[in-house]
């Protein structure tokens, strides 16, 4: 990974070593569908509450299209877009590629002395173009086989360990079963 140099200054590249966490943060269908019309397939509260609540106060990377989806800056998280159009602002740092993303998460972390995990929350692209450098996955596999236009890439889980799982039935909030699964790279 990249090196850092810890200081009381703004860390810079090229010193230190570090680890982070580079976890995607997922709900897939039976199919692999994550999305439809740049919106999630779904409703699923309890898994929305469960988003929130994983990556409050960390970092989370993001394409331009989930960005626009989400309609704003998730408050409590830094929030790091992927885009050659956008501009950066008070809420929302762009990175014009996954290097720059990966690099000013990791800088980030570190000067606001973090937990040093970077959260990949979509879309498929960032998924996919991320799936050989990910150690964490936290998947909510949602029971049903839907249409959809954006789709999580396939996986080896041989390479994979469970963690955690937990079922949560369909009710009038969450339109379909789903199970969230934790998964930490062998």
């Amino acid at each position: 990974m990249i090196k850092y140099q810890r200081s009381k200054k703004e860390p810079t590249v090229g010193q230190i070593e570090t680890n982070p966490t580079i976890s995607h943060l997922v709900a897939v269908s039976n199919n692999s569908v994550i999305g439809v019309d740049n919106h999630l397939p779904w409703t699923l509260k309890a898994d929305l509450k469960h988003f929130s609540a994983y990556t409050q106060k960390k970092t989370v990377v993001m394409g331009k299209n989930t960005f626009v989806a989400i309609g704003h800056a998730l408050p409590n998280r830094k929030n790091i877009v992927m885009s050659s159009t956008m501009k950066s602002s008070d809420e929302v740092h762009v990175a014009s590629s996954l290097q720059d993303a990966l690099d000013f998460a990791e800088l980030w972390n570190i000067q606001i002395n973090l937990e040093n995990e970077i959260v990949i929350i979509g879309g498929g692209e960032i998924f996919n173009q991320t799936l050989n450098i990910a150690n964490k996955l936290v998947i909510t596999r949602v029971n049903c086989d839907i249409p959809g236009d954006v789709f999580y890439p396939k996986l080896d889980m041989s390479k994979w360990k469970i963690t955690d799982s937990s079922v949560h039935q369909s009710d009038f909030e969450n339109e379909y079963e789903f199970t969230i699964e934790t998964y930490l790279l062998k």
